[in-house]
């Protein structure tokens, strides 16, 4: 098992060992869906509308959108990292870490991904997590 010291001590493939310590801590969720975010994407509906917005944190920016077969990511909407002080439980933990160990990348993906985000067709604003693990977290009985 990974322990905390195990990701001090700077694996050489730490973001590997960054998500099996998040399945060791039983957050089987996190550890299966989280990207790197050089190029992530997240897909889920609009809690008011339903819509089916995309999420996409890494290289080529940080925003919401609605999916176009033909034209791509169009209306995209700015994400609203959250701030530390806003960050609870996983998402704290693992941003946290990520700073800890020096991987600025990594925690601001997981700001991002922990922050808000707008549907392009209602406006309205989520908590991207929230709203990604209510639709996708298996249940575990």
């Amino acid at each position: 098992m990974i322990g905390v010291f195990g990701l001090q001590s700077r694996p050489v493939d730490y973001f590997a060992a960054f998500l099996d310590l998040l399945a060791a801590k039983e957050e089987y969720h996190w550890s299966a869906v989280l990207g790197d975010f050089t190029d992530d994407f997240y897909h889920l509906a609009c809690p008011h509308c339903a819509v089916e917005v995309t999420i996409a944190i890494g290289d080529y920016g940080r925003y919401s959108a609605i999916r176009d077969w033909n034209l791509g990511d169009v209306d995209r909407r700015g994400l609203r990292p959250a701030s530390f002080e806003e960050l609870s439980g996983t998402g704290r933990w693992m941003y946290e870490t990520a700073v800890r160990d020096g991987h600025e990348a990594l925690a601001d993906g997981i700001a991002h991904l922990f922050g808000k985000g707008e549907c392009p067709y209602c406006a309205s604003v989520f908590n991207i997590a929230d709203e990604y693990a209510a639709a996708n977290r298996p249940v575990l009985r």
